[in-house]
Formats: structure tokens, sequence, C-alpha cells
């Protein structure tokens, strides 16, 4: 039935929400929940997703757990707070006739702690928000960004225990099957994958071609058929088809190249002439690499930036120098002579191979490990979230780099890790995106914005700076200003990521 999904980014994308957004914000409340019994404070309902209210779930204690009908995450309801800011307890409607003409008469307004008192809460024991000491109410509302860091540990062990994503072997995508090739045969397809010879991985591209060459008679090989289809008639098979071929091949001997794939305007590359489907055979007469093609282009550029290199390239038969001078500053993004670039074969019978994704199997890891890994993981994560603004501020990261994301692309990023689980038969990427969202969550809500946590907590620290709180209604209308302009936000993001999508390729 998950199968289902490989072909529907956009339910993919709905279920991704539901299992990855939806239990790290409920895990963030959570946090300010059990928070909030540990100090004492009175909390009158935990709530998943947002009102109107759909159906009450449980209770606990004197706290309604409840289930709401917009699904877009949880909150707790302390006494002394609603959802955007404190309440002045004075301004709950009393039970009296001043309120007759505006309210029907079967309905009995009660304050939040009266309601409490019904509730079973002796008296001297409820306590608002603001009546708990400072540093109480600190860890409050640090909570929830301590309950997600830790859940992202966890997650992070558990992947680790279902199993981490390992390096197996390379592959080689069919680029060119001319009639003389090996892999001229019929259920072999233009751009279909070699994965392994005999059953076994390669980890080396040499490696793949001494297999065949050193074979005596035949080898099977293991083939995948890609979802690259350019044909109708490709457009009729099973995409993620895995099937075996027996080839023999005496003399495969490969030639190495590095396959042009574009080339920049008003680059070094282009200026030289250079063009996409260019095959470079050499670098200042220096052959390259069998396994690492790619290598020698690298060190040569790199080395020679701003004196002239040869390169000798092959198009259609026709072989050619082209003379050219890498950049010693180039713009980001282009490389100092302005290509792209992979990693190219061409055998001796006339079959053209370029680089193809590693192959990659899930091996799980011991407890000892899955436990070292999710905590070195989540140090990692939240290094790189540290290093964000002086990243931006030195130009190490770019704007595009760090943009901030909406629930739309969070969404969108999820269902593909969701298919590519299911497509994997493992839960490691779902389970590793659960953490590195629930980290993001709980740091963003640190942000000293109100009504963020972190603007809440500026609140209790310019308090005690100055020995007394901040006058309600002063903190009533910053929240309000700040829960505008984060709605501004969210929709200006949610926008962008509609016009502008994430390149998830």
């Amino acid at each position: 039935m998950l199968e289902l999904l490989l072909g529907n980014s956009f339910l993919s994308a709905i279920i991704a929400f539901a299992i990855i957004l939806i239990p790290a914000i409920i895990i963030h409340e959570l946090g300010h929940f059990i928070a909030a019994k540990m100090v004492g404070i009175s909390v009158l309902e935990f709530g998943v997703g947002f009102p109107p209210r759909m159906v009450r779930l449980f209770w606990w204690g004197e706290t309604e757990f409840t289930l709401n009908w917009l699904p877009i995450g949880g909150f707790v309801r302390p006494l002394g707070e609603d959802m955007v800011g404190p309440v002045v307890e004075q301004d709950v409607p009393p039970d009296d006739d001043e309120y007759d003409e505006d309210k029907p008469k079967n309905i009995t307004y009660i304050s939040e702690r009266e309601e409490l008192m019904a509730r079973g809460v002796p008296e001297h024991k409820l306590q608002s928000v603001n009546e708990t000491k400072p540093w109480a109410r600190i860890w409050f509302m640090v909570a929830g960004a301590v309950f997600n860091v830790v859940s992202a540990v966890i997650f992070f062990i558990i992947a680790a225990l279902t199993g981490i994503p390992t390096f197996v072997g390379h592959s080689l995508l069919l680029v060119d099957i001319p009639e003389t090739s090996v892999f001229n045969q019929e259920q072999v397809f233009q751009y279909d994958v070699v994965e392994r010879v005999d059953g076994e991985y390669f980890t080396t591209y040499g490696e793949f071609f001494s297999l065949i060459n050193d074979a005596n008679g035949t080898v099977e090989l293991t083939m995948r058929h890609t979802n690259n289809v350019d044909t109708i008639e490709e457009a009729t098979r099973d995409s993620f088809e895995t099937y075996t071929i027996t080839v023999s091949a005496d003399d495969f001997t490969p030639t190495p190249y590095v396959l042009v794939t574009r080339v920049v305007e008003e680059s070094p590359a282009d200026e030289a002439g250079l063009q996409a489907e260019d095959r470079i055979i050499s670098v200042n007469g220096k052959e390259l690499d069998v396994d690492d093609p790619i290598a020698l282009v690298t060190e040569e550029t790199n080395e020679f930036a701003g004196e002239a290199i040869e390169l000798l390239v092959e198009n259609n038969g026709e072989v050619r120098e082209v003379l050219l001078t890498p950049r010693l500053d180039p713009p980001p993004g282009q490389g100092r002579i302005g290509i792209e670039i992979t990693a190219a074969w061409g055998a001796s019978d006339g079959t053209f191979f370029t680089d193809a994704v590693n192959q990659i199997e899930y091996i799980p890891q011991s407890l000892p490990d899955s436990v070292a890994f999710g905590f070195n993981q989540t140090w990692d994560i939240l290094k790189q979230i540290a290093g964000i603004i002086p990243g931006l501020i030195n130009g190490e990261i770019s704007g595009g780099e760090a943009r901030p994301v909406s629930i739309v692309g969070i969404s969108q990023i999820g269902g593909v890790l969701l298919q590519n689980s299911i497509r994997n038969s493992a839960p490691y990427d779902v389970l590793w995106f659960i953490a590195i969202v629930s980290i993001f969550l709980g740091v963003t809500n640190l942000l000293p914005f109100p009504p963020l946590d972190g603007g809440r907590i500026l609140f209790v620290l310019i308090e005690i700076v100055r020995g007394k709180p901040v006058p309600v209604e002063v903190e009533n209308m910053i929240y309000r200003i700040g829960i505008a302009l984060l709605l501004l936000l969210g929709v200006i993001v949610i926008i962008f990521d509609i016009v502008n999508p994430l390149d998830l390729g």
C-alpha cells in the first residue's frame, strides 16, 4: 500500500507533514507541559492541533487533553496565559448582571481559577505562570526546546539502530550502446545502470573493468532500469526494476574521460570554445585516472589558476586542443573554468558510460555505536546552526543556502525522504529528518523575539534586572505585534516556497 506514495509527491508531502512536523511540535509542547508540572504551574489544557476543538481525549489530573480541528501542531494552556500572551485574570468576565445583555442566558462565565478548582485543585495549589519564580519560569519556557533536542538524539539513535546508509560500491550509467557493445541486448535500455558484477559491488571503476576483462568466459551483471525516461517506450517500463544480463568481454579496456555537461556563458571555457558533450581526454598532456578521471582536471585548474592550460578534447570522433586560463577568483558556483562535468568512460567495444549514483546499503549499528551516533549528529547540527549567521557574514554561506523554509518546503522535503524510505525499505531518511526538524524547531523557538519562547525568556530576564515585571499591557502589545510579524513572515516564506520551490533533485 505504501508503494502508492512513490508516484504521488503531493500525497507524500501531506503524510510527511503529519509524521514529521506535527510530532516535533507536540514534543515541544510536551516539554512545556512536563516543566509546568515540575515547577507547580497549573495547566488547564494540552491541545493536539489548534482550535476549534474536535473532541476531548482524556484527563490527566486537572489538565484536559484535546484534539482540535486545525492539524498544525499543538499548544499548552497554563494558568495565566493563553496562546497570545499573559492573561490578566481580572479581565475574565465574572458571572454577574453586567454581561446579561451580551451573552446567552444559558452560559455562565467563570474564571480559570474557578474552573481549576471545579476540577478538584485546591485553591492553595493554584499557581499561574507569573506567580512562579523567574528561574522556574525560564525552565518552563526553555523546556520545549530541550525536549526537541533530546528527542532528536533519540530519533538519531533509533535511525542508527535500523540502519545507517553506508557506501558499498559505485555504479555506471549506460549513455551510448552501439551495435558492437556487449550491452546491446533486448532488455537493456539506454540510461540503465550497472550495479554489480557476479553479485558483488565494485568499489572502484577500475575494479569494474578488471572484473570483466579478467572473467573466464562470462560474467553476470546486475542492472537497474532508471527513471530517466526520454521516450514513450521507456516510460512504459518499471522505472526501478532490477534485472540481470550475461556478458562476455575478452577485451573491455576502458578510456577515461571527463564529460562536459554544461558550459557557463562568458566563462573561460565558453570563450575558449568548449561545448557541452565535449569529452576531455587529457590536461596539460597528462592522462586521466580510470578510477577518478575528474581528479586531474580539478588539480590542474587549481594549480595553474591564472595561467594557460591545454585540454585535449574529443567530440563526435573529432579531437582538438583547447587553451584556456582558469580564473583566480571565480564567481560562486561556477568553478575556475566555468563548466559542469561528470566522470565518463569509453570501452573498447564502443560502450560509453558515465558515473551514476553510489550504491548504498543501510547497515544497522550496535547500541553503543547508535548512542554515540545520536549525540554526535545532534552536536554537529547544533554547531552548523550556530555557524549560519557567521557564515553569512563572512560569505561562506550564501543567502540561498540559508533561506528560511516554510511548512510547505519542509513537507516537500519530507515527502521526498518518505519516498526514499519506502523505496529502500529503510526508515533512516524519515527518522533523520524528524530529528533535524525537531532541532531546528527547538532552536528557532529560543530566538529572542516575542512571542517565541526566547522572547518570553527575554521578558523574564528584564524582570530580574528591573526587580519587577514588565506591565502586562505592554507585554501583550509587544506579543501581538510579534505575532503579526511572524504570521506575515510565514505567509511570505510559504509564497516563496510555492513560487520558487526547493530543488529536491
